[in-house]
């Protein structure tokens, strides 16, 4: 076990629970009392690609930025700072994490992956190089912050998917064209003619091979996916952290489809490969944002096994799993799935959730739990995310995409059906897209809605505590279901 103190600290590669602070006055009075009374360390986080942003961008006129950019109204200083307080003052151990450093030519088209809405890869070296300059910018704003020693990165947009189609000759050529001859005979050496036996932790074992053409087809596919991320670990380890201590964590789950064993082996042989340690991989394991898992646990179980084998297989790396909240905020991530998690990694994993609370936020507004003046303001945030959503679909906007025309179809005709109640916060629409409700602003920039709810809970002492008993609750079903409890 680590020894651990009060407030900021690095986890090294522990089982832990990371979650997201969207709003940290609204949500750390109740997250905080319930890692205190079991005993649990915890990661606190943001998305440092979609929830939180630089002060600046957070604070700039309206319009100057995406809106999907540090959509929550809180920056990179406040998030953090939040964060530090409340676990100093509750002497509690916490792990700072700038989450989802990700490296994309479009803001937009990130925040449409949560929802599975994948479009054609085109990659700007304009923006890209745009991108890498807002994430090196984020990091130097959180480490001169607060002691940031987490950090997770997105590269998927690196990913060659188009690899998977090319013909032998047209491999031998991108190989040739990418690597020297000596680096040809290197990549070669580590894979052929070598049975990889890999020992899940059940104790059962299973082994990879590789030949040529699958070597050179997962090199072109993964090449400059792995090169962003050491630009990105680079940065920290030479610029900032001079030392190997801080937790880096590989994100491959907002991928298109599962991720195969041997592709997560690759990546991660060529990652320590290159000298870089990784303390948590996130492969894609089928599951999706905001929605239970309704596959086989039977299948789940065979797959998180051997993911988390491969992981461990490279210095004992953790499995990691985003895209970690349910349907509802009461239901996990659907019955039988956490001992499923458990028993395949056994009791050694991260599990990530950050906009289940701020949908359980919405929840209890829509149900009266704040009274007459917190249903006026549900109902002012959900006609407004209708009304933007649907100027999204008729003015073909940044967001727009056939999965949301659906979802807006879906809700309107069970309306009409009564298959449901107006302004049902369980439409499918209003649950993926809640989150710009934070991000809508007056004309003097004021984050309308954000600064509504900050106020209502701190003016009404019945729905403030009904809230932060309901936050201790989802944080504490986490704990126990995943066996967090006493974990440092």
């Amino acid at each position: 076990m680590l020894k651990l103190k009060p407030g900021a600290n690095y986890f090294w590669k522990m089982h832990h629970p990371a979650l997201g602070i969207r709003i940290p006055e609204i949500f750390l009075p109740g997250i905080v009392p319930a890692l205190k009374k079991y005993n649990t360390a915890a990661g606190l986080e943001l998305s440092f690609g979609r929830e939180t942003s630089l002060a600046s961008i957070i604070n700039a006129r309206p319009g100057k930025f995406p809106i999907t950019l540090g959509h929550t109204g809180t920056s990179i200083p406040v998030f953090l700072k939040a964060a530090e307080k409340a676990a100093l003052a509750a002497a509690i151990p916490v792990e700072l994490e700038a989450d989802h450093l990700i490296v994309i030519g479009s803001h937009a088209r990130a925040v449409k992956r949560i929802e599975g809405v994948f479009e054609k890869r085109e990659l700007d070296p304009g923006k890209l190089k745009e991108s890498f300059q807002y994430n090196f910018a984020a990091l130097d704003q959180a480490l001169a912050t607060a002691d940031v020693r987490c950090f997770t990165t997105d590269t998927s947009d690196l990913i060659a998917s188009e690899a998977e189609e090319l013909s032998r000759q047209e491999l031998e050529n991108g190989l040739q064209q990418h690597l020297s001859e000596r680096g040809r005979r290197k990549l070669f050496s580590r894979y052929l003619n070598r049975k990889f036996s890999i020992t899940a932790a059940d104790g059962s074992s299973f082994s990879l091979e590789f030949d040529r053409e699958k070597i050179m087809r997962l090199f072109l596919k993964y090449r400059e996916s792995i090169r962003g991320n050491a630009r990105l670990y680079d940065y920290l380890h030479v610029k900032k952290i001079k030392s190997a201590s801080f937790g880096f964590e590989i994100s491959l789950d907002e991928t298109q489809g599962f991720t195969p064993l041997q592709d997560a082996f690759f990546y991660l042989m060529e990652w320590t490969a290159s000298g870089r340690h990784c303390d948590y991989f996130a492969p894609n394991i089928g599951f999706k944002k905001r929605t239970d898992y309704d596959g086989s646990l039977k299948t789940l179980a065979e797959r998180v096994s051997k993911l988390a084998a491969v992981a461990n297989y490279f210095d004992e790396a953790v499995l990691s799993f985003h895209s970690g909240s349910g349907s509802t905020p009461w239901s996990g991530k659907g019955e039988g799935v956490y001992p499923v998690l458990l028993e395949a990694t056994g009791s050694r994993l991260k599990y990530k959730i950050s906009g289940v609370y701020y949908e359980l936020l919405l929840e209890l507004l829509a149900r009266g739990a704040a009274g007459r003046q917190g249903r006026e303001l549900y109902r002012e945030i959900f006609d407004r995310v209708y009304e933007y959503c649907r100027g999204q679909i008729s003015q073909k906007g940044e967001l727009a995409s056939e999965l949301l025309q659906k979802q807006l179809a879906a809700y309107e005709k069970d309306l009409a059906l009564k298959k449901c109640r107006p302004r049902d916060p369980r439409a499918d629409f209003f649950r993926f897209n809640s989150w710009l409700a934070l991000a809508f602003r007056d004309e003097k920039g004021k984050r309308i809605f954000r600064q509504k709810l900050v106020e209502l809970y701190k003016q009404s002492r019945s729905f403030r505590e009904e809230l932060d008993q309901e936050v201790f609750g989802l944080t504490e079903r986490l704990i126990t279901g995943l066996r967090f409890e006493a974990n440092y």
